[in-house]
């Protein structure tokens, strides 16, 4: 039976090809500098693919590039963010590598971001490798856009090969967002800007990753008009469903490796203290746990005071009457929530966030206005922080202006639009490299340590 499964092995790598391969060597060689394995994929993609294609940019057309979109996720909320929030004379596609994927996984998504933009690709197998690779390029050039901002998955070969080719043969320019800034990627080399959320992201490509192409842009929002509203008898409505009367709520969502250090949750440890000391205190949890995570949620909950007092909730697309239902929401640790602390501003809801001390790439704290006075060190701190917004109703209305006006100067989507729509004109893109960052500013930082791709599945 193992001579069996081999032969049967060996021969699916003969037929998924070179990509295969390098989605291997990416899995196997995770680190944080892989400028190595891009060059790789360059040579092969420059000796394995004669194009013969017109080469022409339109200046009034952008591109989007992605592996796949879902109902739930941060990147795909970005890239609906920024479709909708272009100027109306800008013409936009989106393409993916895994259309019909796509269309299965985010039904909704989709539907919102097909009023704004047309949408094609290719429905990527290793098996079919170079047809799909050739298709997809033929389909970004004949839409000829003057500027392609990738959203690929960190692991993506399929899309890395097309960059090169882009890079090479093209004028199109190619923007790379780090949107997983905390995970080892692929594909940088091929962008001619890599735009970064937040300053201690910058640091890491530059320093970590080995690239200085870096800017600055933060993350993108829907604009200030479109930011949904969610009316008082919708919460009251919703709360009587998951509350009982008169409860206090606090909300937490996540992917759920963000809660949990190894086989442990100082998070969920930290909610059953303040569930404990605060006996009309409820939970609500927003996320989705493997089997492993649900036994170490049951080893801190089981046959305890506060047991019923933490309700487990899976994703959903109408995450934002949920978080709308907390008294506070609380971020996920160790490793933070930035897209979530963002919606939090916009939709007025007041929040605590942790500074992970022990690992820049996790703390995301720099979303956050510099003296946000609900930003915490220590677990301790947080809780008495959580407590004090709990019970102060003076003291959550200051903070949720405080926020709403910080997320009106750096996410609102048509300023985050604007400054992409500068970046594809600027005929000199040199000019916007970030500075190189002082690794003093990190000092009080114990390390630096990036996660595989993908983590937290099993």
């Amino acid at each position: 039976m193992k001579f069996v499964k081999t032969i049967l092995k060996s021969i699916y790598r003969r037929l998924c090809g070179r990509l295969y391969y390098f989605e291997q060597r990416f899995a196997k060689e995770q680190k944080n500098d892989m400028r190595y394995l891009d060059m790789e994929i360059e040579k092969y993609a420059i000796e394995n693919f004669p194009l013969n294609f017109e080469e022409n940019v339109i200046s009034n057309r952008i591109a989007f590039l992605a592996t796949e979109l879902y109902d739930s996720g941060g990147h795909t909320e970005v890239i609906k963010n920024i479709i909708e929030s272009l100027p109306k004379e800008c013409e936009s596609k989106l393409f993916l590598a895994k259309k019909y994927r796509t269309l299965r996984l985010a039904p909704v998504k989709m539907k919102e971001i097909l009023q704004y933009c047309k949408m094609d690709g290719v429905n990527f197998g290793y098996e079919r490798d170079k047809k799909a690779l050739l298709k997809m390029f033929r389909k970004i050039t004949e839409f000829a856009p003057k500027a392609l901002f990738v959203f690929i998955h960190n692991n993506d070969v399929f899309s890395t090969v097309l960059l090169a080719l882009l890079k090479k043969h093209t004028k199109i320019k190619i923007f790379y967002t780090d949107i997983c800034s905390h995970q080892f990627s692929i594909g940088m080399s091929f962008a001619d800007l890599i735009l970064e959320c937040m300053p201690s992201t910058a640091f890491i490509t530059q320093k970590y990753r080995g690239f200085k192409n870096t800017s600055m842009t933060w993350i993108c929002h829907l604009p200030q008009e479109k930011i949904p509203v969610i009316t008082e008898g919708e919460i009251l409505e919703m709360r009587k469903k998951i509350l009982p009367p008169n409860a206090l709520c606090t909300v937490s969502g996540a992917a759920a490796y963000k809660f949990f250090e190894n086989d442990d949750s100082p998070y969920l440890k930290m909610i059953k203290r303040l569930l404990e000391k605060n006996e009309n205190l409820y939970h609500i949890l927003i996320s989705e746990f493997t089997t492993r995570h649900k036994n170490i949620f049951d080893s801190i909950f089981k046959n305890t005071a506060t047991e019923n007092r933490i309700k487990l909730m899976n994703f959903t697309p109408n995450f934002r009457l949920l978080f709308k239902c907390a008294d506070v929401f609380i971020d996920s640790f160790p490793v933070s929530s930035a897209f979530t602390m963002i919606d939090l501003m916009s939709l007025k809801v007041p929040f605590a966030a942790k500074v992970n001390r022990d690992n820049v790439a996790f703390s995301f704290h720099e979303y956050l206005a510099p003296d946000y006075p609900y930003m915490f060190d220590s677990e301790q701190d947080m809780e008495t922080g959580i407590e004090d917004l709990l019970f102060n109703k003076e003291h959550r209305e200051q903070i949720v202006e405080k926020n709403y006006e910080h997320f009106l100067n750096f996410f609102e989507g048509k300023k985050y639009a604007g400054r992409l729509m500068d970046l594809a004109n600027c005929d000199d893109l040199s000019k916007v490299y970030d500075k190189e960052i002082d690794e003093e500013q990190y000092k009080n930082f114990k390390k630096m340590e990036l996660l595989p791709f993908p983590y937290g599945l099993n």
